[in-house]
């Protein structure tokens, strides 16, 4: 072998060595020249980030941040990376929709109502309410409620009451009276306009009103006499009353329960139906006066005063007139 075969041997390795260290800056001068570098924002958060990938969606996953279902990427993930872009996140917040009776949470980023309701196709009627104007935009932590209004008219039958005539009867005692004729309920039917809030009426509205057929009067006829003979005297009376009568004593110096001494002509009353104080004429027993009353005495009753239990048990119950004198 030559000497220039040697020194061409020698060199060889120097060589090889030369061309893979130039192929080696090469590929890392490519990858430094590929790599990029972008701006990620988090909820205001800012992070710088280096990177090879071409998405920004597989930029944010090779940078470690978690993308929601809801969350909002601008530009989107499938956008092309490149030097200095600006990539913003914002976190989805839950919102609280309450429409037809049930609560619903919806995750979503700042969008308007009207935006959500489509999401969550929730069509609105022509009269319902919201709490929040259409266009408002949406915030954490916010409440949204549909309240469902429906208005309808409707026809209602209605019960019309009977009046009352009252005709004077100079054949009847003052106080008393005779039903003449019984009255007949008429009927009515009126149009309403009725509104409804999910379900429950809040206001209504009568639209029209008509009578079916008109009621009958009950006629009552009172009594206007004011005068009757009893034992050759004319008694003057404001009223005449048909009473149970019973009759009752007490020992000598008691007194009434309006402090007058007991004594015959003491008439215990309802101060409800006959006045205390007033002069009475009872038939079977005579002239008197309200001066008494008692807790079994309740209405249409009277307890007329006798010295002697045997004047009482003689009484006994009685159904008798009392005139309250004028």
């Amino acid at each position: 072998m030559s000497g220039a075969e040697i020194k061409s041997r020698l060199r060889l390795p120097a060589r090889c060595a030369l061309v893979a260290a130039v192929t080696g800056f090469l590929v890392w001068a490519s990858v430094a020249g590929a790599r990029q570098e972008i701006r990620i924002v988090v909820d205001g958060k800012e992070v710088r980030h280096h990177t090879l990938q071409r998405t920004v969606g597989a930029a944010l996953g090779e940078a470690g941040i978690e993308l929601g279902q809801w969350d909002r990427v601008v530009p989107g993930t499938a956008a092309a990376v490149k030097n200095g872009l600006t990539v913003t996140v914002e976190r989805a917040f839950p919102v609280r929709l309450v429409a037809d009776g049930r609560t619903q949470t919806l995750w979503t980023t700042r969008t308007s109502v009207r935006q959500l309701l489509e999401r969550a196709s929730l069509e609105l009627g022509e009269h319902d309410r919201l709490n929040l104007p259409l266009q408002a935009v949406v915030s954490r932590s916010c409440e949204i409620r549909v309240r469902r209004i429906q208005e309808k008219t409707v026809r209602e039958r209605y019960s019309i009451p009977a009046p009352v005539e009252r005709r004077p009867d100079g054949s009847l005692l003052r106080g008393q009276q005779r039903l003449v004729r019984e009255g007949t309920p008429g009927e009515g039917e009126r149009l309403v306009k009725v509104v409804l809030e999910d379900g429950k009426v809040v206001s209504r509205q009568t639209l029209s009103e008509r009578v079916v057929w008109p009621p009958v009067s009950r006629v009552l006829a009172y009594g206007t006499l004011n005068t009757v003979s009893r034992g050759g005297q004319i008694l003057r009376f404001r009223k005449a009353l048909e009473v149970r009568a019973t009759a009752y004593s007490a020992a000598a110096g008691s007194r009434t329960a309006t402090g007058h001494p007991v004594g015959r002509g003491v008439v215990a009353v309802d101060p409800q139906v006959i006045p205390l104080g007033s002069r009475l004429f009872v038939e079977g027993y005579g002239y008197g006066t309200a001066l008494d009353k008692g807790s079994a005495i309740r209405g249409s009753r009277i307890d007329v005063f006798f010295p002697t239990e045997a004047e009482c048990r003689r009484w006994g119950v009685r159904y008798v007139k009392v005139y309250v004198l004028e």
